[in-house]
């Protein structure tokens, strides 16, 4: 339970802070006095966002602490999951520094947001007007239905299964997404067209030199046979004329000896030129014109240009690199394909599960429903609507992360008058009614530590005000009940009355509170029974509603 608050430069609070007791309180003040912003300030302790609009002064920073009271919770495995030291009583704490830097505390230890949130939806239960319209809501309603009959963890496994097949379709979706950017038709068309080609490094390079000298062959032709005439056939030729130089030289080196070794020389140059004429003659012999050779090797040249076109590349290098690259392409496709059927059994089989689930899931729902309306019948009578008709409706509908249910609550207040849809048939005092009954039955059955009531009952009669009051004792007994009321017949009914009020220094105002004993809380009643006045007939009046909680005994 909520054992203290305090909050510190927070909107019009310098600071306070207040103890709060077992059983059922109430908090009262006039109008603007700072109630609403009391509720403001524990729900920015228990994880709502703020920013620094909220602080009081702007160069201070602003904290709310609020110590709960959590022995019998059952939450040391959570304080373990998210190693925070356990303490029977636990201490939140959140601060904005004028920077707008927000920290968040549990027992001194720095945690996230979401985990204060976690931890702070398991101590205590806001209840606002502004719930009352969640009532409308067909979501809520059908969250009501779960709360009520326990289905958390049948809802939990079925929102297990439903997140794990979004996820699963996601991935389906974004893989056949990326699939569909390529044309895999087209890029096998290419890859095979590089293969086909049979490809090898160097092979251009190779037929463009043949070709040249296929195309130039009776140039070439003509060439090795004038270099044989010069060398060794015409009348005049190179070899005959060196022949002529031997002989004279031959015929010198007997008369002067030295000149022998040039005779060997230039005789070994004339075997030499015979031998290249030789060759030569064979070389041209060889040079053929081969017409159908030429045209294999010019569409050879032509396709390796076009390639090389296409692909944007300079040489067989590059086009082996593309036909690489498309073959990667491929094979990621065939693993793409692969993939995409292993997510489309996962998916059957996931969706399979899900549907098993949520088949369990309404049955157990269906079950709930009886006991749930009969429950908030007799409560509803207890609250002044004798002839309440309640009916819950589950209606099928589209898989969601709740099932696929659809929950509908019909109401009539009055005999003879068809149930319809809450949201279009009931006034705003009957909504309050019937959310005070589902609050009522559903913290009975949780058994939340604290729950905070926040004006619930604007626009009430006196007679019905002080039968929700006596709805709000009865749930004190099995948890903490606060009340946030302009009620007087609800603040009679308290164990403990606090009140919010003003106070100005001539240049700033601030809001406080304080705990209301004897003659103080029953003077404050009367203000609220007399419209702020406080006469003799209020003070009795006072004292007549006050009566039944005399000695701390709870109304029956």
């Amino acid at each position: 339970m909520l054992l203290q608050l305090t909050v510190n430069n927070y909107t019009i609070i310098r600071q306070l802070s207040v103890r709060f007791g077992e059983g059922f309180s109430v908090i009262t003040g006039e109008t603007g006095a700072g109630k609403s912003v009391l509720t403001e300030a524990i729900s920015f302790v228990l994880g709502q966002r703020a920013d620094t609009s909220v602080l009081y002064d702007k160069n201070q920073k602003c904290y709310v602490e609020a110590i709960f009271q959590i022995k019998d919770c059952f939450l040391s495995t959570f304080f373990t999951e998210n190693d925070i030291d356990f303490e029977e009583e636990c201490i939140l704490r959140r601060e904005i520094t004028p920077q707008g830097k927000s920290r968040t505390f549990i027992n001194d230890t720095p945690v996230p947001l979401s985990t204060l949130r976690q931890l702070s939806e398991r101590l205590i239960d806001i209840h606002s007007q502004h719930a009352n319209l969640l009532l409308r809501k067909k979501q809520f309603q059908l969250q009501l239905i779960d709360q009520f009959g326990h289905l958390q963890p049948t809802v939990g496994k079925y929102r297990e299964h439903y997140m794990k097949l979004q996820l699963l379709q996601q991935k389906l979706q974004q893989l056949q997404t990326e699939n569909s950017t390529q044309d895999i038709d087209y890029i096998s068309f290419l890859y095979n067209e590089l293969e086909n080609a049979h490809l090898s490094e160097g092979e251009q390079q190779s037929l463009e030199d043949e070709w040249e000298q296929l195309t130039h062959a009776e140039e070439i032709k003509q060439w090795l046979y004038e270099a044989g005439n010069l060398l060794d056939d015409a009348d005049d030729n190179l070899i005959s004329g060196l022949q002529q130089v031997l002989h004279r030289m031959q015929q010198t080196t007997r008369y002067r000896p030295t000149t022998g070794e040039l005779s060997e020389r230039m005789e070994s140059v004339i075997i030499e030129l015979k031998d290249i004429a030789a060759e030569i003659r064979n070389e041209q012999e060889s040079v053929q014109f081969d017409p159908e050779l030429a045209e294999n090797i010019r569409q050879r040249l032509n396709l390796l240009n076009t390639l090389q076109q296409k692909h944007r590349v300079q040489d067989e290098a590059g086009l082996l690199q593309k036909a690489q690259e498309l073959r990667q392409k491929l094979q990621k496709a065939d693993d793409s394909s692969e993939e995409e059927h292993r997510l489309q059994v996962q998916i059957a089989e996931c969706r399979q599960l899900m549907e098993k689930v949520a088949e369990q899931l309404h049955s157990e729902r269906q079950k709930v429903l009886p006991e749930l309306q009969e429950a908030l019948k007799q409560k509803l009578i207890r609250l002044q609507i004798p002839n309440a008709q309640l009916q819950i409706e589950l209606i099928p509908t589209t898989f969601n992360e709740a099932g696929n249910d659809e929950a509908q609550f019909l109401f009539s207040a009055n005999t003879g008058m068809t149930p319809q849809p809450l949201a279009k048939i009931a006034s705003g005092g009957e909504i309050s009614r019937v959310m005070l009954a589902v609050k009522a039955m559903i913290s009975m059955k949780n058994l939340l530590p604290t729950i905070l009531f926040d004006e619930i009952d604007t626009g009430i009669s006196g007679e019905v005000s002080a039968k929700m009051a006596d709805v709000m004792r009865d749930l004190s007994e099995n948890c903490q009940v606060i009340a946030i009321t302009h009620q007087p017949q609800i603040a009679a009914k308290a164990d403990s009355h606090y009140l919010v009020f003003k106070e100005s220094d001539g240049l700033q105002t601030q809001s406080d509170i304080r705990a209301l004993t004897g003659t103080e809380r029953r003077e404050a009643i009367a203000r609220m029974v007399g419209d702020g006045a406080v006469t003799g007939t209020s003070l009795q009046m006072a004292d007549a509603l006050m009566q039944p909680c005399a000695n701390g005994k709870k109304e029956e």
